[in-house]
């Protein structure tokens, strides 16, 4: 078959078969993801996080088939399989890599709030979907097939995508669009349907705890952000990868060697790209650029339909902030836009978790009771100090990471396999006690005004909660 080679700049050669490219890369649908970037506003604090959802999805693609070629090579994988059925979950596994992100809107996470879950959730009932998770008596919650049910709107967009613009040509690459559904969302239909134990590892490994979508995000945002926080030895890792018919996916024993960094990487990210103090401004400042626009309006400017038929991206969504700009329909979406086009960030009262330590009042255990205050009251606090300061209210913001699905503490199910035997990292003891990696909110106020804002925020938690010894 012939083959296409795609320069990546984390993994080096990524070879598509010329029918993948042609059914599903090469369209505009997938070529879309070229503009949709991975880290939303994050550019404006690493400059070089530029990359987008496109090279991720072909990272993804690349990890999923160098995982799979691999087990391939163990016999005891292959066994009780037919090479015809092995095929085809790699023919699956390939295709849900390449299309698992497809469903992102504008702004990545940002812009997926503005998505409508429940008529997407309707969507693919009327797409048959949830006929052929009944069919293999998957759990239900609130009445939807658990996958569905539990499904972040742009994995339920993927997954009408699959389905609307992909559905002839994934039949005609010999794969079941339902089941790349099923791989988007974790599952396997055709597994449950009394298939070969081997049917249900596809779709771990794109989506577990240890899978190769959260493999290719962590490396080449550490890449492409610059931040070199994450020393992980990729090819070590996809290497140790194994399966077993009671246990599933899981890495083996040559892991050991490299999950102690990818742990420690992971948590390395969140801290200091995802979480960092300016990136949560950047990304948060974006998102209520869009919530401002959207209520000045009436009407939602990010949909299924507008993704699906218009093809809408970052660009697409930026251009509409200029045009507002130009005659702003509130005063707080034109000084809004103007941060965003100078970068005028606001300031933070801490900038990382010993700050937040050291200034909050609350200490040891109670921190976590001054953070659920903080974020359980955001919007009466932010009011409550615009009007101490006579400052505008959307100077004044009460925030933590836009990316909780970042957040490490799933870390802890990473199963490590060893003589038959599997455990998770923590029972291992791999994973120590890891406090500092939760996320902290940050009380953001123009310059001059973080020192009075700590001291107004403590006396009120004091006032509400005694005082915090």
């Amino acid at each position: 078959m012939d083959t296409r080679r795609i320069k990546d700049p984390v993994h080096g050669y990524i070879e598509l078969g010329e029918p993948l490219v042609d059914s599903l890369v090469d369209t505009r649908t997938f070529q879309r993801l070229r503009h949709v970037r991975q880290l939303s506003g994050t550019h404006l604090v690493y400059p070089g996080a530029t990359h987008s959802r496109f090279e991720h999805s072909l990272g993804v693609y690349h990890l999923g088939s160098q995982v799979f070629a691999n087990l391939r090579e163990q016999s005891y994988f292959t066994d009780g399989a037919t090479t015809a059925q092995l095929d085809e979950i790699e023919r699956t596994l390939a295709c849900a890599c390449l299309l698992h992100d497809v469903g992102h809107p504008p702004l990545s996470h940002l812009g997926e709030r503005h998505l409508d879950g429940p008529a997407l959730r309707r969507r693919l009932d009327g797409l048959g979907l949830v006929d052929r998770f009944d069919a293999v008596d998957a759990p239900t919650v609130a009445g939807w097939p658990k996958p569905i049910a539990r499904a972040s709107p742009h994995e339920l967009l993927s997954c009408v995508t699959a389905l609307e613009a992909f559905g002839e040509a994934l039949a005609g690459l010999g794969v079941d669009p339902h089941e790349v559904c099923g791989y988007v969302l974790g599952w396997s239909l055709a597994y449950e349907d009394g298939a070969p134990w081997q049917y249900g590892v596809g779709p771990e490994i794109l989506h577990s705890p240890v899978d190769v979508d959260r493999l290719d995000y962590m490396v080449r945002d550490d890449h492409m952000t610059g931040a070199n926080v994450l020393n992980v030895d990729t090819d070590r890792m996809i290497a140790a990868y194994t399966a077993h018919p009671d246990a599933g996916l899981a890495l083996s024993e040559q892991a050991l060697s490299a999950i102690g960094n990818y742990l420690e990487g992971r948590v390395s990210l969140y801290q200091w790209v995802t979480q960092h103090h300016k990136s949560v401004y950047a990304n948060v400042l974006l998102r209520r650029l869009l919530d401002e626009l959207v209520d000045a309006r009436g009407e939602p400017l990010i949909t299924a339909d507008a993704v699906l038929d218009d093809g809408v991206d970052d660009y697409w969504l930026f251009e509409r902030f200029r045009e507002a700009a130009a005659d702003p329909p509130t005063d707080a979406f034109g000084d809004l836009y103007e941060r965003f086009r100078s970068r005028r960030f606001a300031e933070s009262c801490w900038k990382h978790r010993l700050g937040y330590g050291n200034l909050i009042a609350a200490g040891g255990d109670e921190q976590g009771a001054y953070s659920r205050w903080l974020v359980g009251n955001d919007d009466r606090l932010e009011r409550a100090l615009a009007d101490r300061f006579d400052l505008p209210g959307h100077e004044v913001w009460i925030e933590r990471s836009y990316v909780p699905e970042y957040e490490p503490a799933e870390l802890r199910d990473i199963p490590l396999a060893h003589q038959g035997r599997t455990q998770s990292v923590a029972e291992h003891g791999l994973y120590g006690g890891r406090e500092f990696e939760r996320a902290i909110p940050f009380v953001y106020v123009p310059a001059g005004y973080t020192d009075a804002a700590v001291e107004a925020l403590n006396a009120w938690f004091r006032e509400e909660h005694g005082d915090g010894s």
